[in-house]
Formats: C-alpha cells, structure tokens, sequence
C-alpha cells in the first residue's frame, strides 16, 4: 500500500459528537466591554466562531475591540482578536477564514467606539453529545 493511501480512510469526525450551527450574537456593540457569548460552560464542551460580519452604520469611522476570553478572564491585550480596530464610515467587513476555537466556559467580550452604530453578527459551531448536553 502506497504511503499516501495508508491514511485515506482515517475520518475526523467523533460519532460520540453531534456539531449545531449557531448564531453566537446579533446585535449593536455597546460603548463599554461586553460579553457576546459564552462556550458551555459543561466538561468537554468547545465551540469554535467561524464567521465575523461587522457594520459601521455611524456617518463616522468607528473603532472596536473583541476579545477571546479565558474562562474565569477578563478581557485585555493578551486575548484580543481584534483591539481598537478602526472601520470607515458605514462600512462593512466579513472575516469568514477565522477558526477561533473556545473551549468550556471561553467567552467573547465586545465594545464599539460608540454605543448603538456598530452591529455584529457572529456565528459558528458547538460540539454537543447527543441528547443536548456538550
């Protein structure tokens, strides 16, 4: 058996393991450090973002700050995904190649320049057993 076919048939998939699409947020980020979303906080649980898509719908270039937080953490430089991010005025941006993995009880924490001109909509995956629990 040639080497390159040795591990064709491996699959990466856990049948112990079902995966949800989600919304993780939908909504205006506020002028002040908030949280966006929580992983489940429950003993394996993961969730992974996968999708960013962000509106600048102020007449004015906003800044934004989003941070991936550790469980029990605050948000601060060393977790930043994105730190005073500046976006032109009524400007759109979608970050679709992002992999940002969160793992039991991770959060995301958000804030805009201004409270209320600048929307987000975050989405990903959540690795859940079957019958619910994560």
């Amino acid at each position: 058996m040639a080497e390159d076919q040795k591990f064709a048939s491996i699959q990466y998939s856990n049948p112990q393991r079902d995966t949800v699409r989600k919304v993780f947020y939908r909504g205006n980020l506020p002028a002040s450090d908030t949280l966006l979303y929580t992983s489940p906080n429950l003993p394996g649980a993961r969730s992974e973002v996968l999708q960013l898509i962000f509106c600048n719908t102020s007449s004015g270039a906003e800044t934004i700050n989003l941070h991936s937080v550790p469980k029990g953490g605050s948000s601060g430089v060393d977790n930043a995904v994105f730190y005073e991010y500046s976006f032109a005025a009524n400007a759109t941006g979608i970050t679709d190649s992002l992999s940002l993995i969160l793992e039991e009880g991770d959060m995301l924490r958000g804030q805009a320049s201004t409270t209320g001109k600048f929307s987000v909509i975050i989405t990903g995956l959540v690795e859940m057993r079957p019958g619910g629990l994560a």
